[in-house]
């Protein structure tokens, strides 16, 4: 058990720490760059952050399972919709599949096409879509771990 909280706090600490880096370094410099450049620096952080983002995600999911079912019993109905910390083990699951969600959005359907109308030069009628969708996204990451710090007072 002890194994799966460290691993499940790590995986927290890369997903929000590298989501915070990007929104808060990353785009603000990408900003500048004309728009050539910008398509070329923004594929190559996605090619970077991906992978640990992803498998981040995917080390949250299975030890976030493991934690609920294994240290909470939230297979027990009465435990799940009946206890506080059930309220807080749902709101936690929709949560992170709301995040799934929007960073799914975020980097597999509008981020590709953004970039290609960047590469183009066409107009960029996705980049409101992609800021309103990348904000979601960083409101789930950051409410995640304050729900985790909430459920064990």
């Amino acid at each position: 058990m002890t194994a799966s909280i460290a691993l499940h706090i790590l995986a927290a600490a890369a997903w929000v720490g590298g989501s915070l880096a990007l929104v808060l370094v990353a785009v603000p410099v990408l900003r500048q760059l004309p728009d050539e450049a910008r398509a070329k620096s923004v594929r190559a952080l996605g090619r970077r952050w991906k992978p640990i983002g992803w498998t981040s995600l995917a080390v949250l999911a299975g030890t976030g399972c493991g934690l609920a079912f294994g240290y909470y019993n939230a297979a027990d109905p009465d435990v799940l919709f009946g206890t506080r910390l059930g309220h807080f083990l749902v709101a936690k699951a929709v949560l992170f599949v709301a995040l799934v969600t929007t960073a799914s959005l975020h980097d597999f359907v509008l981020g590709p096409r953004l970039n290609r109308q960047l590469r183009e030069g066409r107009l960029q009628t996705l980049r409101r879509p992609m800021v309103v969708v990348g904000c979601l996204s960083l409101v789930f990451t950051l409410a995640l771990p304050v729900l985790g710090v909430l459920m064990t007072r």
